[in-house]
């Protein structure tokens, strides 16, 4: 009897192993549909008025802990701060991509950009962007550092920086670097020269 009872709790446990391995699999699978979607949308969504303009990127790169610079080509709306959107959108479609050196959560998204008269500029993202990031300092502080340094580097213009969600003020990104403040573009842009 009392073989028969191991056996069974043997099969359970396997069973539970099997399922619990099952359940990792589809998460998985799940996550990186969410990702591929998520890329359709932010390309789909991508400006289709405007001539191609050549654009820098600042990427992040979480094994090296820096930016690398990279130029692509994307349509331009004539407005300026739909100019900056595009941008911005064209940055964080690039991480969204399989392949990428940074990760950002998936559906991330910037749904609109503010530009202040004295040079500052206001990024409201959707909740997915802060929600859905990867917390840690080093990984909040190179995307921050990546939209700050992309901005500046296609409008010279683009003095101060701040992150909103959702139209409204956060704490954090996703725990660590702090969103309540506005981020110097020239400092981080000058770092981001220097990683070159």
């Amino acid at each position: 009897m009392t073989g028969r009872i191991l056996a069974i709790l043997a099969l359970l446990l396997a069973a539970a192993l099997g399922l619990g391995f099952y359940a990792w699999h589809l998460q998985h699978k799940v996550t990186t549909e969410e990702q591929r979607l998520a890329t359709q949308q932010q390309l789909a969504a991508a400006p289709a008025n405007g001539p191609a303009t050549t654009i820098t990127l600042f990427l992040a790169s979480d094994a090296s802990a820096s930016l690398y610079r990279k130029q692509i080509s994307v349509p331009l709306p004539a407005e300026r701060s739909e100019q900056a959107r595009a941008v911005l959108r064209a940055l964080l479609g690039t991480y969204l991509q399989p392949g990428s050196r940074h990760t950002i959560g998936a559906g991330s998204d910037v749904r609109d950009v503010y530009l202040l008269s004295d040079g500052s500029v206001v990024v409201d993202t959707n909740a997915a962007f802060a929600e859905a990031h990867p917390s840690g300092v080093l990984a909040e502080e190179l995307t921050i550092a990546s939209m700050i340094a992309t901005l500046n580097a296609n409008d010279a213009k683009i003095g101060r920086v701040k992150i909103i969600v959702n139209g409204a003020e956060r704490e954090t990104l996703a725990g660590h670097a702090d969103l309540h403040r506005f981020y110097e573009a020239a400092n981080i842009g000058q770092l981001a020269k220097e990683m070159q």
